[in-house]
């Protein structure tokens, strides 16, 4: 089912959830900007929407439809999800490399 009136997903990990259990479902060219956001989340939280569509093949028109199916009026308010995992993916990564230095 295409449910543009669902609410944002707290987190880049509940929201790949969501679309795992099937919650959301893409269009075939929606699905490739997914899942090259989900692949490479630094592209969402940082380029613009016309580079992520030239990677993706689609338009840009497609990329906002991927951030209105996700639940998110415009690409700035999805943006924080994915910088929020990069973060995270940065802390873990720091604490790993700190506990490969002892």
């Amino acid at each position: 089912m295409l449910d543009t009136a669902m609410a944002p997903a707290p987190s880049f990990r509940s929201l790949k959830e969501r679309i795992a259990t099937r919650d959301i479902l893409f269009p075939a060219r929606v699905e490739e900007v997914a899942r090259l956001c989900f692949d490479h989340p630094e592209l969402l939280a940082f380029d613009s929407t016309s580079d992520i569509a030239r990677r993706a093949g689609v338009s840009s028109s497609t990329v906002l439809r991927f951030v209105a199916l996700i639940g998110f009026s415009n690409i700035k308010t999805a943006r924080k999800i994915f910088r929020d995992e990069i973060r995270l993916r940065l802390q873990v990564c720091g604490k790993q490399s700190w506990t490969n230095l002892k």
